[in-house]
């Protein structure tokens, strides 16, 4: 779980997020149009709090095994999936949006507070001398 690559990753959710809401088809159509980028993030990547979203959507986006006709076991899932089913994945992107947001934000304030801290010190240090 290498933290550099979280703010990358969470523009690839914004992204699915963003096709979620604006795209004009029906909720299944927006799911799997999505999940081009939802596939990107694994759950070794992305924060600890996150990982278990980010299985339970590539794993309702690949449930039924690639057979003829289907050349993919997304393409297959597509074609099985319900309505119902695809509004329960977005609702599922949309709570991992918000979390990854906020662990994305705390680990982002972390790191600059880090870099401020030892240029704060220099200045402290040239001002008591």
């Amino acid at each position: 779980m290498k933290t550099n690559n979280w703010v990358y990753l969470f523009g690839k959710l914004a992204k699915a997020v963003e096709i979620l809401v604006t795209n004009s088809h029906d909720a299944r159509e927006r799911v799997w149009i999505a999940s081009k980028y939802l596939l990107l993030l694994s759950p070794e990547s992305v924060p600890v709090s996150c990982s278990e979203d980010v299985k339970w959507i590539h794993r309702m986006l690949k449930r039924y095994p690639a057979e003829h006709p289907y050349k993919s076991a997304l393409d297959a899932t597509y074609h099985r999936t319900r309505q119902v089913t695809a509004v329960k994945i977005a609702n599922r992107v949309w709570k991992l949006y918000h979390v990854m947001d906020a662990e994305v934000e705390q680990y982002l304030t972390r790191r600059k507070r880090s870099r401020i801290k030892p240029v704060a010190i220099g200045i402290l240090k040239e001002a008591c001398n």
